[in-house]
């Protein structure tokens, strides 16, 4: 038997895929539609998780996964487990823990009895990665930012995409030095290197603006 080589089907690590950053205002439009939610649990999970995402850059499938015990609101942390290999720290702020506290007195209220999942749905268990997913594509097809159909437009992973380029631009606008803060951005969203962050960086006119500055 003949077993072909490498050469016979040359693989690549490279995407074509081009990934959406939304602006300050899209993810205002996107929080604010949590609101139609019917469901009240359903609308504040989902409304928090749109904030994990954009506030943290965790990945989606991370923010789905964290448990009560891993968000601590006094050091300001989630503990994320298990992830690419590893387990890592996210520090958060004063505003995402304010936003956090808030949910967990929702789901105290109408989920006593809910799981040790920190995102839970309206019958108390974990929220699937499939389930958010798909909740986070029908409110950017609400809002007008992915087509009706197809898998063209933004996705959920786009957050983190959209939180490294808004950080990266927040920086230049601050005016630090940017080469000895990446690797902290690298650091933080849980890369071994910064090879992996600059997939991430995505040139927006307004970055590019501030980089040539």
């Amino acid at each position: 038997a003949f077993v072909p080589d490498r050469t016979w089907a040359p693989q690549t690590t490279e995407s074509a895929f081009l990934p959406s950053v939304f602006s300050a205002d899209d993810v205002r439009r996107l929080l604010a539609l949590t609101s139609t939610v019917r469901h009240p649990v359903r609308a504040a999970t989902l409304r928090t998780l749109l904030l994990m995402l954009y506030c943290t850059g965790l990945r989606p499938g991370e923010a789905v996964r964290v448990d009560v015990a891993d968000v601590d609101l006094d050091q300001r942390t989630f503990t994320v487990r298990e992830s690419k290999g590893k387990t890592r720290f996210v520090p958060f702020g004063d505003d995402v823990a304010e936003i956090l506290r808030s949910y967990l007195q929702i789901r105290r209220r109408l989920v006593p009895s809910a799981s040790g999942a920190f995102l839970v749905r309206p019958n108390g268990t974990a929220v699937p990665a499939a389930v958010a997913s798909m909740a986070i594509r029908r409110l950017l097809r609400a809002a007008g930012l992915k087509p009706i159909s197809g898998r063209r437009g933004p996705r959920p992973y786009d957050f983190r995409h959209t939180f490294a380029v808004h950080r990266l631009t927040a920086w230049y606008r601050e005016g630090v030095d940017i080469p000895t803060r990446l690797p902290w951005l690298s650091a933080y969203m849980g890369h071994d290197d910064l090879l992996g962050t600059e997939a991430y960086l995505s040139a927006t006119p307004e970055l590019l603006a501030l980089a040539a500055d």
